[in-house]
Formats: C-alpha cells, sequence, structure tokens
C-alpha cells in the first residue's frame, strides 16, 4: 500500500483505494485539463458581468453539490467531506476556546450545528459557501495573545469528537449512490460548480480559504512544542501553496487538488494528534 509516515492511517487507506479507482485514472486528467481552460474563459467573463452576486448562487452550488453526494460520490468520498465539515469548525473552536454562540446557525459559521441530517439541509443552507467562510471567520476571531496565554488551559483539552454529530447523509449516499466518483473527483467537481456558478468575490474567496491552514499550524507548532514526532509530522505541511506563503494566490494558479492533499489531509492530522496525542492520558473515543 501507497502511504506516507505524516498521514494519518485514516487518509492512507482512502488514498491508496483511491488511486486503483477508475475514475481516478481516467476522469481526473481530464477534469484538470477542463478547468483549466475554464478558468481562462470564466474569470474574465466573471469579472464583466458576474462580480457580485445575483442571490441564486449559493443555491445552485449546494443543489449540485446535494445531487452529486446522492448519486454520483463513492461512500469514502461522502465520508471525507462530511467529516472535514464537521471536523474543521471543531478545530477552529478548540483554537478559539470561546464561548459558542447563543443562537447557533445550520451548517455555518463556528458555532453553528453541523450535524448533516439530510441533503435539503445541505441545499438549503449554503453549506459549500458557508464552509468556505469558515477560515475568514476565524482569522477574524482568532487573537494571538489570548492564545499564548491560555495555552496551558488548551493543552489540557481536546476537540469535541465529530462521531456525536449525525452523518445520516451517509445512509442515503450507501443507497442511492452509483459509486461512479471517488474523493478527488468529487473535490474537483466541487470546485468547478463553485467556478462556474459562483460570482467573482465569492469565487475569488472560495479559492483563496487557506489562511486558516496557516494560523492553524501555528497553533499546532506551539501546543506541540515538546513533542518531537509531531513537530517532525507538522514540517511537511508548510506548504509553499496558497496562503501559507504569499497571503493572495491567483484563481489562473489555483490547483483543486489541493483542497483534498493539503487542506483536508491536514486538517484530519491536526484533528487527530489533537484528540490522541496530546493528551496521552486521555480515554480514546473518537
Amino acid at each position: 500500500m501507497h502511504t506516507f509516515p505524516y498521514i494519518t492511517d485514516y487518509i492512507n487507506r482512502a488514498f491508496s483505494t483511491e488511486r486503483q479507482r477508475l475514475d481516478y485514472i481516467v476522469l481526473r486528467p481530464l477534469l484538470l485539463v477542463f478547468y483549466f481552460f475554464l478558468k481562462l474563459v470564466i474569470f474574465p467573463l466573471k469579472f464583466v458581468v458576474h462580480r457580485v452576486p445575483y442571490g441564486f448562487e449559493a443555491r445552485c452550488i449546494d443543489a449540485l453539490m446535494a445531487v452529486g453526494m446522492k448519486y454520483l460520490a463513492s461512500h469514502d468520498a461522502a465520508e471525507l467531506l462530511v467529516r472535514h465539515v464537521q471536523i474543521e469548525p471543531l478545530l477552529y473552536r478548540y483554537v478559539l476556546q470561546e464561548e459558542p454562540s447563543q443562537t447557533p446557525r445550520k451548517l455555518n459559521g463556528i458555532d453553528g450545528d453541523f450535524n448533516v441530517d439530510s441533503l435539503e439541509d445541505i441545499a438549503a443552507n449554503n453549506m459549500t459557501i458557508g464552509h468556505d467562510e469558515l477560515s475568514y471567520e476565524l482569522i477574524e476571531r482568532f487573537q494571538r495573545d489570548a492564545f499564548l496565554a491560555n495555552l496551558e488551559h488548551i493543552r489540557q483539552s481536546r476537540p469535541a469528537d465529530h462521531a456525536r454529530l449525525t452523518k445520516e447523509v451517509l445512509d442515503i449516499n450507501k443507497k442511492h449512490s452509483l459509486q461512479l466518483l471517488g474523493c478527488t473527483n468529487v473535490v474537483i467537481f466541487i470546485v468547478i460548480i463553485i467556478t462556474l456558478f459562483g460570482d467573482l468575490r465569492t469565487t475569488m474567496k472560495a479559492l483563496n480559504s487557506f489562511d486558516s491552514d496557516s494560523v492553524l499550524l501555528w497553533c499546532l507548532k506551539h501546543l506541540f512544542a515538546d513533542n518531537q514526532h509531531v513537530m517532525i509530522d507538522l514540517d511537511f505541511y508548510m506548504q509553499v501553496y496558497s496562503n501559507r506563503s504569499h497571503h493572495d494566490s491567483s484563481a489562473f494558479f489555483s490547483d483543486p487538488s489541493q483542497y483534498l492533499y493539503y487542506h483536508i489531509v491536514f486538517d484530519e492530522f491536526a484533528y487527530h494528534v489533537l484528540r490522541h496525542k496530546l493528551m496521552k492520558e486521555a480515554p480514546q473515543d473518537g
């Protein structure tokens, strides 16, 4: 099995299975070429006629995503996406250590309700765009001095268990899906749909929603400063891609694969080490 030592076992298994899928071998290269030429055409058009939202964009994006999750996505891909939607806000709540909002929004906001009960919830609550906004919300709310002052207290806690959040859409996927698209192609299709239907401002924000990864990486470096093994693993997540190096990546050079191979993989690793390695004496319940 083709594995990497700095990636979690769950992700290594998912990627090893992924590389054997026919859609990964045949369809993925075609989609990447298509997306390259799509960007050359669509962004100049958006600059002229679709610079601000008209109101239908988020609904179209998530309606198509719901259909794809129900009928096309493999179960592994659907599970990985739902896990990510739930794990990311749990990580951000953990590093913020703030009181949750008294009026949580469904599938939106760091303090939101991320039980994914139905495909209708996904479409009605603008989950995709709402998820991208989490990165910007973390940047706005994160306070460096407060985090450092609270460092020892944070070390004595863990992110909440994502298994306690419902994932009923996975049962719908298992029942109805043709299992045609693996993780990579599902992510590429999501990026294509956002690029096609999103307005210019929203699309650019979605393609640049990686600032939070650099903040989370910084937090993990402080939390695990005395753990050499984790620190070595973290070095492999210091990528030069996107906002981790220059804070403003061009849409024309964005790579849809980075959402999966850097962003989702990094969140999975961060969640795993915070749940299982920060407090080795704690019971392993998720």
